[in-house]
């Protein structure tokens, strides 16, 4: 396997004088090549709970709240023996492996402090495996919650929430898709309007499907698109748009939680992110179409760079063993290594302010890094309040257009 956190391609840090070199990010740890017997049985296990919890009129300690302001947790919950219960609605684990999650889940969630829709992963041993398994858990509520009575409103309210449990792998590989497993597990909560709804056949088999929806798509995407790959990449580095067309809903959405998963969304501030976001919508680029109608997609309008090709050949070869969780985990040191590149070029721009070398050394960086265009889009409007680095940034633009790095007008 070779090494991913860093790669071969040239980097101006390289040409930095030895005082001031760049800290380099520690890379993220590798799950093992290939998981355990007992881990790949686990992958599609589930259990779906209903639980009902009295609440008094008035009381504003709902679940289904979001977190508000810096708080990370609701308050304490203070819960009866009869909310602790736990009615089991749909469940492929054997009756013993059930009962023995079903005990660990009502530990977990008498201690409070949950967020409805948002999981947690944490370890669970399980006798039907002999390492401990990672279980994704996660509180839902209905759509609609059931009218209140009369009585119900002089005494207490019934509230009913779903507790919603995933099984697999181990913690370090699952967390790696925690975000499209909070979205997999949203999905059910139409189906949660009645008691005889959440345990229909079509629900369960949601339930079952949630490990090649919300884990393998990645590898999917990535046999699909094979070299095309670096096009998506790029696309999602560039938050430039992509229509796709001609695919079902499956392959739409996994194309589209790939492009989400390879942008730099919560590795940049929010205010970057959402002024990036309105500058591209303000250039009006063009879309790429993605058209999947026939046996490999074929691509309208779409741009690579050097950077996003050079890594994959890793891509390629990472797919080869079918590991969605090695997949993740190259895309997320190729994300690491773009936001590397973003840093330096900010720091270079500091200096080129007073400084006409260093200017030219961030010439020669982006010039060199393969993916200069997109880093200096992405600083230009960052810094498009600091007039200092704007004429920089404006002078770069010049150079880098005389010499075909960047194509687009300025």
């Amino acid at each position: 396997l070779p090494e991913v956190a860093m790669i071969s391609q040239s980097s101006f840090q390289d040409s930095l004088d030895g005082d001031e070199k760049e800290v380099e990010a520690e890379p993220v740890e590798e799950p093992p090549l290939e998981p355990s017997r007992d881990a790949q049985q686990m992958d599609a296990h589930y259990s779906l709970y209903r639980r009902q919890r009295s609440q008094q009129s008035g009381d504003s300690g709902d679940m289904g709240h979001r977190r508000t302001g810096s708080s990370d947790s609701f308050p304490k919950e203070t819960l009866s023996q009869e909310d602790l219960s736990l009615s089991l609605v749909a469940s492929n684990l054997s009756i013993e492996a059930e009962t023995e999650l079903r005990t660990f889940l009502i530990k977990r969630l008498s201690k409070g402090a949950q967020f409805a829709g948002m999981g947690t992963i944490a370890a669970v041993e399980l006798s039907i495996a002999e390492q401990p398994v990672a279980c994704y858990y996660c509180l839902l509520q209905p759509a609609e919650q059931p009218a209140a009575t009369e009585s119900d409103e002089l005494s207490k309210a019934v509230v009913t929430d779903y507790a919603l449990c995933f099984l697999g792998s181990t913690e370090k590989s699952l967390e790696l898709f925690r975000i499209e497993l909070d979205k997999y597990a949203q999905g059910l909560q139409p189906y949660l309007c009645s008691e005889a709804s959440a345990s229909e056949p079509h629900v369960q088999q949601y339930l079952s499907s949630w490990y090649e929806e919300a884990v393998l798509y990645i590898h999917r995407v990535v046999q699909l698109f094979q070299e095309k790959l670096s096009i998506l990449l790029r696309a999602a580095l560039s938050h430039t748009p992509v229509d796709i067309q001609g695919a079902d809903s499956k392959i739409k959405q996994a194309i589209e939680w790939f492009l989400c998963a390879a942008s730099l969304q919560g590795l940049m501030q929010e205010d970057t992110l959402a002024s990036l976001c309105k500058a591209m919508a303000r250039e009006q680029q063009k879309a790429i179409v993605v058209d999947c109608s026939g046996p490999t997609p074929t691509v309208t309008n779409g741009v690579s760079n050097k950077f996003c090709e050079d890594w994959i050949p890793s891509f390629l070869n990472i797919q080869e063993t079918g590991n969605p969780f090695l997949i993740r985990q190259i895309l997320e040191n190729f994300k690491l290594k773009a936001i590397q590149d973003m840093n330096s070029l900010k720091r270079y721009i500091q200096q080129a302010e007073s400084n006409n070398y260093a200017l030219f050394k961030c010439f020669v960086f982006l010039k060199n890094c393969g993916n200069g265009e997109v880093l200096l889009q992405n600083v230009k409007v960052e810094q498009a309040e600091m007039p200092e680095a704007r004429s920089v940034v404006k002078v770069l633009e010049e150079f880098l257009h005389e010499e075909g790095v960047i194509t687009a007008p300025i």
